[in-house]
């Protein structure tokens, strides 16, 4: 049986700055302790992340994958 989970958290900050942070993938070594790589493999004729590699380290769990990303609206 598989295990779920949720959680909410409220940022005081405006959308536009949130996404900024979440859509540089390559910052996220500097700010997520379990990504020890991530690198934008390719980005669309706006410049944003399609594909990127990611390698994570979290202790028990290891892993090195590739992530695709569609973007819907402005950002």
């Amino acid at each position: 049986m598989a295990e779920h989970t949720s959680s909410t958290i409220t940022i005081e900050a405006a959308p536009a700055d949130v996404m900024g942070v979440i859509a540089d993938f390559a910052r996220y070594p500097e700010w997520t302790g379990e990504v020890k790589e991530a690198e934008v493999l390719a980005t669309d004729d706006r410049g944003r992340a399609e594909q990127v590699r990611l390698v994570l380290d979290a202790g028990a769990i290891k892993d090195d994958h590739t992530l695709a990303y569609t973007w819907i609206g402005d950002y």
